[in-house]
């Protein structure tokens, strides 16, 4: 199996990965129509045979695989979550220990059932769910997270940690408090419907890269008129942040019209390449997985410009890295591509004349040989 390699001689910069968000399962749907489905309406859909994941298992997975995570290897991923004792939970648990993450730390809840998501999908491939609130992952607490820590001997400095939502927000809070006082690179996206109480708990005060979607970004901006630009939103939402805390970097998704990502004072948008969409489910966490697996390779976070196509110029940056994966990932039904690792990405990049800059090209050192 052939991983991403990192930039420097020295090594990656961070070797681990601590995160805790959900881990289940679902079904998608199919709608009839692109309106938006209403209060009241009743529509005809078809059920698809596609596999959905949710999103602690989608972000760590693409890290995990790309980086070639193994117990006691040279990167590792720590898992913390809570399935039920059932089927769905068993066996997804054993996916997460074939690829590489350690399994300690998924709890199993008995008399609850592993978190579920019903997914349903539009004609021109945007789409929603609705997820079971009271499922295992409901069980995580900040406990749980105090009792990881406990016993852990792997450095902070070294860290990426990863707060993800479908977990009580209280966990949450308490892995971003570990992180900053083990001064590790703390991670976070968060729901729509969550944006105030993270607020209110100091959740931004202690991210240092943020991940959200255009209606994430309407909720932290206090903006939920559709009606007002994206650009707009992405604008005020920033200085919303930047208020609260200075050093934030902020990842900003916005369907086909790309990303932003804001890093010490600067915004820059990364457009997406033009590939068929099979399914967009899941596109946003694999933008975060592929970010972050670019950052631990040691690729800086943006490039320092905005260019108006894909690869317009070289790729050079972790953002970069995060959005080609995502390409790749919406080519496959299910959120979690199946064969989705570092020799198919080179593949997919080269068949798409994807331009790689010298330090970029050094992650796909394997596949060239």
């Amino acid at each position: 199996m052939i991983y991403l390699k990192p930039v420097s001689e020295s090594g990656l910069k961070f070797d681990h990965i601590v995160g805790t968000g959900g881990i289940g399962s679902g079904i998608f749907f199919s709608m009839t129509g692109n309106h938006n489905l209403g209060r009241n309406e009743s529509r005809n859909a078809t059920l698809l045979p596609y596999k959905d994941f949710c999103k602690l298992h989608i972000i760590m997975h693409y890290i995990t695989v790309l980086l070639g995570a193994k117990v006691n290897g040279s990167f590792r991923s720590f898992p913390i979550g809570s399935i039920g004792n059932d089927d769905i939970g068993k066996n997804l648990m054993r996916q997460m220990v074939e690829v590489g993450m350690y399994p300690e730390n998924i709890l199993i809840a008995e008399n609850y059932s592993t978190l579920f998501s019903v997914c349903f999908q539009y004609p021109d491939h945007s789409g929603s769910n609705i997820t079971t609130e009271n499922s295992a992952s409901s069980r995580v607490s900040p406990e749980n997270i105090s009792t990881f820590f406990q016993d852990f001997k792997l450095s902070g400095i070294s860290e990426i940690i990863l707060a993800a939502p479908e977990v009580p927000l209280k966990a949450r809070i308490k892995l971003l408090e570990y992180g900053r006082q083990r001064g590790s690179f703390n991670t976070a996206s968060l729901l729509s419907s969550e944006a105030d109480e993270f607020r209110n708990m100091l959740g931004f005060e202690m991210v240092d890269l943020l991940s959200v979607n255009i209606d994430e970004a309407r909720s932290i901006a206090q903006m939920t008129n559709e009606s007002i630009s994206s650009n707009k939103v992405i604008d005020v939402c920033i200085q919303k942040l930047v208020n609260i805390n200075p050093a934030i970097s902020i990842l900003i998704t916005d369907g086909p019209a790309g990303s932003y990502c804001y890093s010490k004072n600067c915004l820059e948008h990364i457009p997406v390449p033009v590939v068929p969409v099979v399914a967009t489910a899941g596109a946003g966490d694999t933008f975060l997985g592929g970010t972050l697996a670019g950052l631990c390779c040691g690729l800086p976070l943006t490039k320092g410009k905005s260019d108006l196509l894909f690869s317009e110029s070289p790729l050079q940056s972790a953002v970069e890295l995060g959005t080609l994966l995502a390409s790749l990932s919406v080519t496959s039904h299910d959120t979690i591509h199946p064969e989705a690792n570092t020799e198919l990405l080179y593949r997919f990049a080269n068949d798409n004349n994807i331009s790689f800059s010298p330090d970029f090209l050094k992650l796909f050192t394997e596949c060239v040989k």
